[in-house]
């Protein structure tokens, strides 16, 4: 009888790499390009339909609420691409452990998490308005992991599941290995 394994079981790898700078938004990136670039051509959409309603109805017309409402998403849109596309280092450790899977961010990504961590507590306090935070530390554990889809070209291991979706990018030395370590653990999530 086979002995199925156990968190304890398996060893832990990691390895360093690179996360894509437009990952999509479960992966913590800003959203890829074309999704982004449709989010700001509505919005300036937006703005120019406000400013012909004004130009036919005047100030009392719906047309400036219309234009307002456009500068604050184009600027909330440019703010977060700052943050998510600009600031955030791309520079990652990938590692699989017994208890799941997981990507450790850089030192410079920690200390830019927590400035960014005191700015909202500091706008939270002046405006008793404003949102927390979060750092970006993605991990999913094994058993609520739903779904491995593996590139082998680009030697990606897609991990969906849990509240990250996460992406491993491989060597070509522990590809395999990564492979193993999930099927041994999550058999079931795999597609093929």
């Amino acid at each position: 009888m086979k002995k199925s394994a156990t968190a304890s079981d398996l060893p832990r790898m990691s390895w360093p790499g690179r996360v894509s700078r437009f990952a999509r938004l479960r992966e913590g990136g800003p959203g890829r390009p074309v999704r982004l670039l449709g989010m700001a051509a509505v919005a300036a959409c937006l703005g120019l339909w406000g400013r012909i309603i004004m130009d036919g109805h005047g100030m009392n017309s719906p047309g400036p609420a219309m234009i307002l409402l456009s500068f604050l998403w184009l600027g909330f849109l440019l703010v977060w691409l700052l943050i998510k596309a600009g600031l955030r280092d791309t520079q990652v450790t990938f590692y699989m452990s017994g208890q799941g899977t997981g990507i450790q961010t850089s030192k410079a990504q920690k200390q830019l998490d927590r400035r960014i961590g005191v700015l909202t507590r500091l706008v939270f306090l002046s405006t008793l308005k404003g949102g927390q935070w979060s750092a970006w530390q993605p991990f999913t554990p094994w058993k609520e992991v739903k779904r491995v889809d593996v590139n082998r070209e680009t030697r990606e291991i897609l991990i969906c599941g849990g509240p990250w979706d996460i992406r491993l990018t491989c060597t070509k030395e522990n590809f395999s290995r990564a492979l193993n370590m999930l099927r041994q653990y999550r058999p079931h999530a795999f597609g093929d």
